[in-house]
């Protein structure tokens, strides 16, 4: 029996996004989804592949698609992002775009800015960019932003060791253990106990789901790092 198919159509309202946007993923990711008629009509496994290359966004009365993208990276970042250009990097939009769209959910409260130290090689004070979930607003916007989903990137894209600017959370580890190939896991945990902000953002876009949930088996992981290190497998790629 053929397994059922969806039109572009109705693909694009499951993702909450346009047609348009559908369609050139579709071709982007070489999928032949077209009939003789000319119209598409995709698998499951096929909308799945669509869905991670798009994400899932949601309309959020008084947000544009772009402020609700970066809402959610910021939602899924508990610690909160170090950068523009990190939020940027979580939410896969340009540094231009999240920006503004920052600097206008700072205006609506949902934002907030806060000075902060972190070691990165060495002591460096950075400015960290936080979801303001006291905010009266977030309450009426966090079930809306539920289902909301980031583009998943490509294993091609992550990188493949920890790098230099992390070491100094490894200092007694063997290089091979930075291999996030053959060490996933350890450097998952290791992120969890040194619960560095950089480090942890930086995990959140190169570890796997099984990365994480093996790592939150660890023992001495208080309760709500455990929370955490799961909430990072859901969040993750395979």
């Amino acid at each position: 029996m053929d397994s059922p198919t969806s039109s572009a159509a109705a693909v694009a309202r499951q993702l909450g996004t346009t047609v348009p946007r559908v369609v050139r993923a579709v071709e982007r990711l070489g999928i032949d989804a077209r009939k003789s008629n000319g119209r598409m009509a995709l698998g499951p496994e096929q909308i799945a592949r669509v869905r991670r290359e798009l994400g899932v966004s949601a309309k959020v009365p008084g947000l544009t698609p772009t402020q609700v993208t970066v809402l959610a990276a910021l939602r899924d970042a508990p610690l909160g992002l170090t950068s523009i250009r990190a939020v940027a990097r979580r939410a896969g939009l340009s540094a231009t775009a999240s920006s503004r769209a920052l600097n206008a959910l700072q205006d609506l409260g949902l934002v907030s800015r806060e000075p902060a130290m972190i070691a990165a090689g060495s002591a460096r004070s950075v400015e960290l960019l936080k979801l303001n979930r006291r905010a009266a607003r977030w309450t009426q916007i966090a079930p809306l932003l539920a289902p909301v989903r980031p583009a998943v990137r490509d294993q091609a894209t992550r990188d493949k060791r920890v790098p230099q600017a992390l070491h100094h959370l490894f200092w007694n580890s063997a290089p091979s253990q930075l291999d996030i190939g053959h060490g996933g896991p350890y450097i998952a945990r290791r992120l969890l106990r040194e619960m560095d902000v950089e480090g942890l953002a930086w995990g959140a876009r190169n570890l796997n789901s099984a990365d994480w949930l093996q790592a939150e088996k660890a023992r001495a992981l208080g309760a709500p790092v455990r929370a955490l290190a799961r909430n990072l497998a859901a969040a993750a790629g395979s």
